[in-house]
């Protein structure tokens, strides 16, 4: 696994347990992940589109790159 990988997967899998905690334990749902994008959302909304835009490229689908000569695809 790439560092690029590593680092975007333990941010999401730490802000997820952070949230759930939050909710859970009483901490209070004011202080949440959830609730800051929300209110973040209302207020300003290109928040929202920059986390959906950032989570489409994060996420979305590449086609591979391929060699013109040979069709074999390139990895790396």
């Amino acid at each position: 696994m790439t560092t690029t990988k590593l680092v975007t997967t333990t941010g999401i899998i730490l802000l997820g347990i952070y949230d759930l905690l939050c909710v859970t334990t009483g901490l209070g749902v004011d202080i949440s992940v959830s609730r800051f994008l929300i209110n973040a959302g209302i207020e300003a909304p290109a928040i929202v589109f920059v986390f959906g835009f950032v989570g489409g490229h994060l996420f979305g689908y590449m086609k591979p790159i391929g060699c013109d000569k040979c069709g074999n695809k390139i990895t790396k």
